[in-house]
């Protein structure tokens, strides 16, 4: 091969390189029009690895917090307000008195005492409606009408020792013998005397009330006045009121 051919072939950058330099190198030295043999180089690539050397710089660490350090911030506990217990409306604005239930007094209008009650205690849970006195009893007038808040009833007629020839209020009951704390819970007279009551407290209320022991026809009972009076489970300090009667009712 020619010095030149050789210069041109080591020139050659690929790391293998086949050639064929027929064009270039046509004419050997014995002239004949033939190809050089071909060789295959292979280049060894040399990896040159650069050292870094290490940072001068120190590294940043990054300090666990102290848990062993207290703390010295105080804990307050939560302050809680005591539980308030409403008292219903009804417990306050219906007392039981002599004259009536609240402001609905003996002689007042049907119509405007139901309505003045359900305000307080919702709608009535019985109301036989206007029906024939003798099927309730030995009742005076031509109808009576009995309307019920659980054990509260309001007794309504055209004729009583109140008023005679005209629909109105005349006599109510809370309580029914045998269920203490049944609903409406808590009404109550003036004195604070209501159904569960003892008899001693009944006492310390109305110190002139009269006790009466039961018999062939009457459960024990009590007696304030003509208005107020009811029933009881017996006579001794610890026994309870039961019934509350206001006003004279049917067949009294």
């Amino acid at each position: 091969m020619r010095p030149t051919c050789l210069r041109r072939w080591r020139a050659a950058s690929f790391a293998i390189v086949i050639t064929a330099v027929a064009t270039a190198c046509a004419d050997n030295d014995d002239g004949a029009n033939t190809l050089p043999s071909v060789t295959l180089l292979a280049t060894t690539t040399t990896s040159t690895t650069t050292t870094v050397p290490p940072s001068t710089v120190a590294p940043v660490t990054t300090a666990a917090p102290d848990t062993t350090t207290a703390s010295t911030e105080a804990t307050v506990a939560p302050t809680t307000a005591p539980p308030t217990t409403a008292v219903d409306p009804a417990v306050e604005a219906l007392l039981l008195t002599p004259s009536g239930v609240g402001a609905a007094e003996f002689g007042a209008d049907p119509d405007g005492v139901i309505g003045y009650v359900s305000s307080f205690l919702g709608d009535p849970t019985n109301d036989t409606g206007w029906i024939d006195p003798l099927s309730i009893g030995a009742c005076a007038g031509t109808e009576i009408r009995l309307v019920s808040w659980g054990t509260l009833t309001l007794q309504f007629g055209d004729a009583s020792n109140v008023v005679q020839g005209r629909r109105h209020l005349y006599a109510y009951q809370y309580g029914v013998d045998g269920e203490v704390g049944a609903p409406p819970v808590g009404l109550a007279t003036p004195e604070g005397v209501t159904v569960g009551s003892s008899v001693f407290d009944l006492g310390a209320a109305y110190p002139g009330v009269v006790l009466n022991p039961e018999d062939d026809f009457v459960a024990p009972n009590f007696y304030v006045n003509d208005n107020l009076r009811g029933f009881l489970t017996g006579l001794n300090d610890d026994a309870v009121v039961t019934v509350i009667l206001g006003g004279i009712g049917c067949g009294e």
